[in-house]
Parts: structure tokens; sequence; C-alpha cells
């Protein structure tokens, strides 16, 4: 969960890079919970932007109030995954910002803030100076973004194109098939009306489009340095967003909407260019592939210090041969699990075909992509599939057996 500490003798890819002469470098969003910085020399959170807007750090408390589908924010105006603390357990007897908040109606999703003001705009100059100040050496550089993550809330000129009244829901279509946790979600989500989730794809869509901006000043840097044929650059997220697909809204499950995410790796000169690829990778792959292309040895251990219990070795391996040829099949299968520490937790087996959810507490899932990409129809209990769904399963479990979950909750 975002509350997890990482256990600071573990061996992260910015130990790795630093180790190996690099300059690591964080600007932004970064679920570290405490002061530790793991591996990374250079560090600008979320703590230095609040700093900089000085009291325009009130717009954004109320933004963080008036969360469109979470209407508890306006009561407790505390939001780690927005950066709001940025540390965890900062505010013990709960937030300041309680009772001295906005309360809006969704009409519109613009901020008050102006838009070089705004994080990601902050993140995107922070970054560009870092880069014309290191270009002279190697570095590895992490700009991470707030948006299009909450608070759903662009500049005005990038919300003006997304009017809250314009905004069309997905139909949702027969749930009766998905598990009743999946079930339970949906309903909830209905019952904050469709205003609410209007507001949500408005300002979801506004976010995606401005932090597209942002993330140009950043390669333009790069540019600006004659950096791109010696630099790796990859634009990736840590979840994907549902946006009313399926009725559901954020992450919070293994559809695909929400599991999958962007990934596009561009090395000038050493890779193929406008190429996809529909080779399967999970996002740990890129610690390994970063240091292969980078011509670094492998990670070998998995800890700065000798932690009991801790693997020897990542069980996971590097995806540059995809990249260097997206043509290839890659490899069989990619894996994800959610929610460990809840009555239901949830563990994935996605081949290029099929994907097998087992729901630990619930109704498992089975989909076809070839007949169904947008994964309609469980069909879990098809007795046409069922050599399928226990090959499958029986992958699964050897990758990891839901019943050692040391964290299920009971």
């Amino acid at each position: 969960t975002n509350q997890d500490r990482l256990d600071w003798r573990y061996r992260t890819i910015a130990n790795h890079f630093a180790e190996n002469g690099y300059l690591t470098a964080l600007m932004g969003k970064m679920h570290f919970v405490d002061a530790h910085n793991h591996g990374f020399e250079y560090y600008m959170s979320i703590n230095d932007w609040l700093m900089y807007l000085g009291p325009k750090v009130q717009h954004y408390a109320n933004e963080i109030a008036n969360h469109p589908l979470g209407p508890n924010f306006f009561k407790t105006v505390n939001d780690g995954g927005a950066g709001l603390p940025d540390i965890d357990g900062l505010w013990p007897k709960g937030s300041p910002w309680v009772g001295n908040v906005e309360k809006w109606n969704f009409d519109s999703m613009a901020s008050a803030i102006e838009p070089e003001d705004h994080l990601d705009m902050f993140l995107a100059r922070e970054a560009a100076k870092f880069i014309h100040r290191y270009c002279e050496q190697p570095f590895f550089l992490v700009t991470s973004f707030m948006k299009p993550h909450s608070p759903f809330y662009p500049p005005r000129q990038w919300a003006e194109k997304y009017p809250v009244d314009k905004m069309t829901l997905p139909k949702v279509g027969d749930v009766s098939k998905y598990p009743l946790h999946i079930q339970r979600r949906i309903k909830n989500m209905a019952a904050l009306g469709e205003k609410r989730q209007r507001a949500h794809r408005a300002g979801y869509l506004g976010n995606l489009a401005f932090v597209d901006t942002c993330v140009g000043h950043v390669y333009k840097a790069l540019e600006k340095e004659n950096l791109l044929d010696n630099t790796i650059v990859v634009y990736t997220s840590d979840h994907g967003e549902m946006d009313g697909d399926h009725g559901l809204y954020q992450k919070f499950c293994l559809f695909e909407p929400s599991v999958r995410v962007p990934l596009i790796v561009s090395y000038q000169k050493h890779l193929p260019e406008n190429k996809v690829t529909a080779a399967l990778t999970e996002y740990i792959g890129l610690y390994p592939t970063l240091s292969e292309l980078a011509g670094l040895e492998a990670p070998r251990k998995t800890t700065l210090l000798d932690i009991p219990g801790s693997p020897e070795r990542m069980d996971v391996a590097s995806f540059a041969d995809v990249l260097r040829h997206p043509d290839i099949e890659g490899p069989p299968a990619a894996f994800s699990e959610f929610n460990l520490r809840s009555l239901i937790s949830e563990y994935m087996i996605r081949t290029r075909r099929y994907k097998y959810i087992f729901n630990h507490g619930s109704t498992h899932e089975l989909y076809d992509h070839e007949a169904d990409p947008g994964e309609f129809v469980n069909r879990i209990n098809d007795p046409g599939l069922k050599k399928v769904r226990d090959q499958l399963r029986d992958r699964l479990f050897a990758w990891y057996d839901p019943e050692k979950n040391p964290y299920q909750r009971t």
C-alpha cells in the first residue's frame, strides 16, 4: 500500500546506477513514506513544491478536498497519494486543513493555480535545470509527475478543452458474471451520480493533456543539450485508469485499463523507431533492462546489507531483446497482484490470449482476449475452457501461491 515502507537496506535501481558512476536524481512523487531517499543523491520532493507555492497552497488543499469520486476527502483533507502530506503519519491529530477549505460543485474542473505553478510544470523546469547542469556526466533521472493522478483540476486552458457537461460516460453493460466485490464497486461508483463521474473524466483528460505538455519540456531539454543520441528515455506510469469502463474509475482492479500501463522507450540510433510490440512485459523488468541497455552488469544482489528472508536475486528478466527486436514473441506470460492486505486479494496471469485472475475469497475470472478484448464476459465456468483455466492456475501458483500470502487478512 501507499503506507508500506521500503526497508532502506534493499538495493534499488538508483543504488545500482549510483554504484556504477551515475548521478541519480528524483523529481516529484514517490511513495517513500519517510525520509529515506533509497539511492537517489539528488531529490526534490513534493514538499519542495509546496514551499515554492507559499500561500497558494490553499488552492491545492481545496483541490484535495474536492475529489469528484472521494467525498470523504472533504472531511479529512488528507491524501498521501497526492502528496498532502508527502510523508505518512505527519499529522497524527488530523489534517490542519480540515475546516479551512472550500466546497465545490464540480461545474468546472479548472484549477485556480496558474499553469507555471502546477507541480508538473515545476518538476519539468527543475528537471530541465538538472539536465543543463549535469549534462557532462552520466545521470539517471526520474521525473515523477503527479498528473494525470488526482487532484483532477488541470489549468484552466486545459480544463476548458473538456467541459464537465460535455462528457459522455461508457455504457456499463451486464456485470452479473463479475465477482461480487467488483459488482459492489460498480454499484458504489454509480451511487455517486453521473455528474461526479463526468467531472472525474473531464479532470482526468485535462490532466493528461497538461502533463503531456510538461513531458515535452523535459524532452526538449535533452534535445537542447544534444543528449538524445546518448540517453535512454522511458515514458511510463505506475498504473492505468478505468475511466468508466465496466462502471469503474481509477484503478483498484486487474481489468486491462487498470493493470496495463503505457511504456515507450526511445534510444536514438540504438533502438528501432516508431515500432509497436505485442510482447508482454513486466514493470519490474525496467531495472535489468536499463542496466543492459546502459552496458552495466546485471544487478547481482537485492540488498545492500543482509536482510533475513530476502531473496538473493530478482525473479525478473530484462526485456531489452524485445526493444531491439519488436517482432519477437517475448515472454509467455506476465504476472501481477493487488490488495494483498485485504480480505479479497487478487492475483493475475496474462498470456497473449488469456487472462486468469485468482480472487482469494471471491469468484475467479477468465477472459479470452481474442474473442473479448474488452473483458466483458467472465468465462471462469466455461467447461470448454477448463483445461486452459487449470493450466493458467497452475502457472500462477508456481509464480506465487496465494495460500502463502503473509499479509492476507482473515
